[in-house]
């Protein structure tokens, strides 16, 4: 069985390790907050803010103002270097760093010296123990070392520090100054001033420092005793939410069953009612429909006689018609008399429900007196008048403040403008001027909700509605824009015009119904290979070259307004650049094969880069694209570490989406990214779309066998999701 890591070196390796780079601290500077971090890193999170503007400390966001914008000015960490140091010989000890003899050249070492503070050999371990001038150094084998940890590599304190002007040791502190002086200091730079040699002054200053820490233990129990009552609260509310949410589901399950007896038995009421009504009415409309028609033959028959018989058969026939006339026009007289229905279209059904609903049962009968329902006084309520989920019941109610014997006409129409089409949604009376709408939307996107009273529209009518559609119901493609050989990335610009890249050589775009509208051409621009696209709020289009290694700029109408970078790998320079993202005056651009992100300006001056070449947090190993969400977190496709990694604007690492696989949340080679509600990522190793939330959590995946090579993926306003396959754009 293999050994885990020694639980030591883990804790010193954590040590000291930088909480910016993530590597080990390199001239590690103290922040006013007594966080430390590598002075580089501090100079560079400082870069991202005004001169004299106070920036947060990553750990515990305090502001910090870095004295004359020189992090040189700030203490040094020393501390930590020894914990380097100490760090170094754990390893040594462990062997996971070749360990040689100090003392010799050549030779291996066996043992440790912690008074010399030096690995040996065994050769010199013997010449160490015969000299009188060492006898009392102990002297451990590594294996003891090993067993003893920390405390067989500790040392003595190390040396002052040497006065850099006089090459003394600063064993005096100023305290006018604070800082540590030599003994010439004292005559030159610091007489007259109030000091004290460090061993003398260093007692007090322990003492001084206990005190003062003494308070903020005293704090602890209080602290932790208020995050566990904290704790404790919140484990009694979601326990009570657990409870509240099954008693809720019970009681409405009761409910529901009684609606459904009482909708069984008032919908055969009012059948049977209507039915009655029906066939009286039929009996009625049989006996007109006779009589019309005995009426309609006669009247053919006069008219034909008329016309076609002589005058002595019409002499003849003349008292037999007239007779027949005008019995017809006596009995047909009193019907035409009545032609009311025998049955009204109106009937009264009484809705009894269980006490607990009694409130929202009214009789479905209302007699209109010719009251008028003031228009500006309505209004819509509920959430199903401005978002719902495609085939899930929504429901509103309308508000016509109206007196309780008044009864309007409620016309309640939901019309799509994805497909044009409309439903008829029926409102349904609660109580006096209150209208009920309850409806189950088919069509995705965006619609408008007509309403209107009395055939008028109320304030705000059309209002706006969005109807959503869950990722785990993307599975089939609704439609496909065909005829692009090699599509690569994609972006909607402000009139939700589709830009997509042709790696062939051109920038394509289409309307909304993928009619192509316009180009940018190769022959034009001499690209070299287009992948990544991006649009900023102006409707600029930003493009990666790989072919070429730089990135353009145009115009809405595609006119080139600049270009940054050349092959290479300094500042000003890319190596196959990617995807591309465009966040407020920030654009990210993912630089391939130098393994980081790149951050311009819309302008296209470089500002910073973003990771390295390696496998941990915030390392990249090709990245292939990048997106921004409205939270300002930015989202980068590692392509060879099989994973999307979250990052702040200034780099620092949140988490980690996806893992290697090709099971339920795993990544194989991720392209392109793109954040809405959810996280959808192209996975071209598996062939489909895998959609997580935001905090990295596997939602589904769709695409498997509609869509190959997928590359970039990008949602409209509709919320349909478009993919590049080979030779196409597949829309789910």
């Amino acid at each position: 069985m293999a050994e885990g890591p020694d639980p030591v070196v883990a804790d010193l390796e954590q040590e000291v390790t930088c909480g910016i780079c993530h590597d080990r601290y390199q001239e590690p500077k103290l922040l006013p907050c007594c966080h430390y971090y590598c002075k580089q890193c501090i100079l560079t999170l400082s870069s991202h803010y005004r001169p004299n503007q106070p920036f947060p400390c990553p750990d515990c966001r305090d502001p910090t103002l870095l004295p004359d914008n020189n992090p040189d000015r700030l203490p040094t960490a020393f501390f930590i270097n020894r914990m380097k140091a100490l760090h170094s010989r754990m390893e040594k000890a462990h062997g996971k760093l070749e360990t040689t003899c100090e003392m010799c050249p050549g030779g291996k070492a066996t043992a440790f010296c912690r008074q010399c503070v030096q690995f040996m050999c065994e050769k010199c371990v013997e010449s160490h123990q015969r000299m009188k001038l060492f006898a009392t150094h102990i002297v451990s084998t590594l294996d003891e070392l090993k067993q003893g940890g920390v405390k067989e590599l500790t040392f003595e304190n190390p040396p002052p520090p040497k006065c850099e002007d006089h090459e003394e040791p600063k064993k005096i502190f100023c305290f006018d100054c604070n800082k540590l002086i030599c003994r010439d200091c004292i005559v030159i730079e610091h007489a007259g001033h109030n000091y004290e040699f460090v061993k003398k002054a260093a007692p007090a200053t322990r003492k001084k420092l206990t005190e003062h820490l003494s308070p903020l233990k005293n704090l602890l129990p209080d602290l932790s005793t208020a995050v566990n009552q904290v704790k404790g609260t919140k484990q009694k509310i979601q326990a009570q939410k657990e409870l509240t949410k099954r008693q809720v589901n019970a009681k409405f399950q009761e409910l529901h069953d009684i609606l459904d007896q009482c909708k069984i038995r008032v919908l055969r009421e009012s059948s049977a009612l209507a039915d009655s009504k029906m066939e009286k009415l039929t009996v009625q409309e049989k006996g007109l429909d006779l009589s019309l028609g005995t009426a309609q033959s006669l009247i053919d028959f006069v008219e034909r006689t008329l016309e076609n018989a002589s005058d002595e058969e019409l002499i003849t026939m003349q008292e037999q018609v007239v007779s027949r006339i005008d019995a017809e026009v006596v009995k047909r007289g009193k019907e035409a008399a009545n032609p009311d229905p025998v049955e009204k279209d109106d009937f009264e059904v009484e809705i009894f429900v269980c006490e607990d609903l009694k409130k929202l049962c009214v009789k479905n009968v209302f007699v209109y007196d010719g009251t008028k329902v003031d228009l500006t006084k309505c209004t819509v309520e509920g959430d199903g008048a401005k978002n719902a989920e495609i085939d899930k019941p929504a429901c509103f109610s309308i508000n016509t403040y109206q007196p309780r014997q008044c009864s309007s006409k409620i016309k309640v129409t939901l019309k799509s403008l994805v497909d044009e089409s409309s439903q008829q949604l029926q409102a349904v009376p609660v109580r006096g001027g209150v209208y009920s709408v309850e409806y189950t939307p088919k069509v995705r996107g965006r619609h408008h909700l007509l309403i209107s009273v009395d055939d008028q529209p109320i304030p705000g009518s059309p209002f706006s509605v969005f109807i959503k559609i869950p990722p785990t119901k993307l599975d089939k493609p609704v439609r496909v824009i065909r005829g692009i050989n090699n599509p690569r990335y994609m972006a909607f610009n402000s009139s939700e015009e589709l830009i997509v890249t042709d790696y062939s050589g051109y920038i394509l775009v289409f309307d909304k119904k993928g009619k192509q509208i316009r180009s940018i051409s190769k022959s034009k621009h001499g690209f070299g290979g287009i992948y990544g696209v991006a649009v900023d709020k102006e409707d600029n289009i930003y493009v990666c070259d790989s072919g070429k290694h730089c990135v353009y700029k145009f115009n809405k109408r595609g006119d080139l307004l600049k270009r940054f970078g050349t092959n290479g790998s300094g500042p000003k320079e890319l190596n196959y650049p990617r995807g591309i993202a465009v966040a407020g005056d920030q654009v990210f651009v993912c630089d391939r094969y130098n393994h980081r992100v790149q951050v311009l300006t819309t302008e296209l001056e470089p500002v910073k880069q973003i990771g390295s070449k390696g496998s941990g947090n915030g390392h990249f190993n090709l990245p292939h694209d990048v997106a921004v969400d409205n939270e300002q977190m930015v989202y980068v496709t590692d392509y060879c570490n099989n994973r999307v990694q979250v990052l702040t604007m200034d780099g620092r690492f949140i988490r980690s989406i996806g893992k290697k696989g090709n099971g339920q949340g795993d990544l194989s080679r991720p392209f392109g990214v793109c954040v809405t509600g959810f996280v959808y990522v192209a996975d071209y190793g598996n062939e489909c779309v895998s959609v997580f939330t935001k905090d990295g959590q596997f939602v589904t995946s769709f695409g498997n066998g509609h869509i190959t090579d997928p590359y970039g993926v990008a949602v409209d306003s509709d919320g349909f999701v478009y993919v590049c396959s080979v030779g196409s754009v597949v829309i789910f």
